[in-house]
């Protein structure tokens, strides 16, 4: 675990900017006074998917006071530095007047804004994400306190559940903010709050129902802005990716029937997955060229002989290509269960099928055909066959 050094909300949008129709920019202001102010500079600058491009700076007056002004065709994302670091966001519309107070000692903590409800939703944002942030924090400074004790393995997993907590709670926090500022821009900021700088909060994969929710109603509220045609381009690139993943989990997430297929067995016998019915069965996707799957067969070895008379079977589908090596494989391990290929390695239709990605892909399949677990560890699927088999 490590500790977490900032605020960090946007990921980079990775797309081309669209074109926007020529319009009139108005002139924006943004003003304000900062207590313990000793002339630091203060600098504007408009993220853009492009760029950061500075606006306009000035440096403190001994008051504490200052005044930026720029001009915009559209509402956009801006911050404002305290010599050049500390950023705060602002979001600003054509025409706006925003005022800011606080203590430039602490500014991202202490400052308020008038002037832009937008702004000031932020600011809201921001102090809840800071609350988890100092959290995880906490539980890294615990962890690296606990480095080289007896009980770091159970420290760290306790440390591990609390974290789960606060982003379970970050999320559900998130998910009421984007429906309660629903068309407003601050709801593209909320989508990638992070939460340590190598931890998103949220993903369009994980979180597509929410990314696809803002990017609906954001189009049909500011689609000229920087940031929501850049989330824009995101959903439509991920769209198809994700619906795929979607069915794929429909077919063989846990719960699932998983999907019948038929191969053939060194005997060219036809071996059909639904022939298990009325077992408990461990359908395991291998090959002879995989170390990681050879390593795997001594794991299914030993459940095997230990609840094969108890109503646990093992099917194993070879990825291979050659026959005789998939063969003295076999013999060299001393498989004794059935094993069906097509020798047709990746090309195999069960690849798509089950969506297989890397080997080996491991199932565990209930006497109705039903997914109990996928991808298990062999101490997860060790558990699960003690709690079916009570032994």
């Amino acid at each position: 675990m490590k500790k977490n050094t900032g605020i960090t909300f946007f990921v980079c949008f990775w797309v081309a900017l669209l074109l926007v129709g020529c319009q009139d920019k108005k002139q924006f202001k943004v003003s304000g006074k900062f207590e313990n102010a000793s002339g630091e500079l203060i600098t504007l600058k408009e993220l853009t998917i492009a760029d950061i491009i500075t606006v306009d700076s000035v440096k403190l007056s001994t008051r504490g006071k200052f005044t930026l002004k720029g001009k915009n065709n559209k509402i956009a994302f801006y911050n404002l530095y305290v010599n050049n670091a500390n950023p705060i966001t602002l979001v600003i519309k054509p025409g706006d007047r925003i005022y800011l107070t606080g203590d430039i000692r602490n500014l991202a903590q202490t400052y308020q804004v008038e002037g832009s409800d937008e702004s000031r939703w932020v600011k809201e944002l921001s102090d809840r994400l800071n609350v988890t942030i100092r959290r995880i924090d906490s539980l890294n400074r615990v962890y690296h306190d606990s480095l080289g004790t007896p009980n770091i393995l159970k420290t760290k997993a306790h440390l591990d559940s609390l974290f789960k907590v606060f982003e379970n709670e970050q999320i559900e926090y998130t998910r009421n903010f984007i429906h309660a500022h629903k068309g407003s821009l601050v709801t593209v900021m909320a989508l990638y709050q992070q939460l340590t700088p190598r931890r998103a909060l949220l993903s369009p994969s994980l979180h597509y129902d929410l990314f696809k929710e803002v990017d609906s109603v954001m189009m049909l509220t500011y689609p000229e802005a920087d940031a929501v045609q850049s989330l824009h381009q995101l959903m439509s690139n991920i769209t198809e990716d994700y619906l795929r993943k979607v069915e794929l989990e429909k077919r063989t997430g846990i719960g699932a029937q998983a999907p019948d297929f038929t191969l053939n067995d060194f005997n060219n016998t036809p071996v059909s997955l639904s022939s298990y019915r009325g077992k408990y069965l461990i359908l395991n996707f291998w090959a002879s060229w995989s170390d990681p799957s050879r390593e795997f067969n001594r794991t299914l070895i030993g459940l095997y002989y230990r609840y094969r008379n108890a109503g646990l079977d093992v099917l194993q589908v070879s990825l291979d290509k050659s026959r005789q090596t998939w063969l003295e494989t076999i013999t060299a391990s001393g498989l004794p269960w059935r094993n069906v290929t097509d020798l047709k390695m990746w090309d195999s239709p069960v690849v798509p099928l089950y969506g297989i990605e890397k080997l080996p892909f491991t199932l565990l399949i209930d006497k109705e055909g039903k997914i109990l677990l996928k991808n298990p560890t062999n101490e997860e699927l060790q558990k699960k066959l003690v709690e079916i088999f009570k032994y």
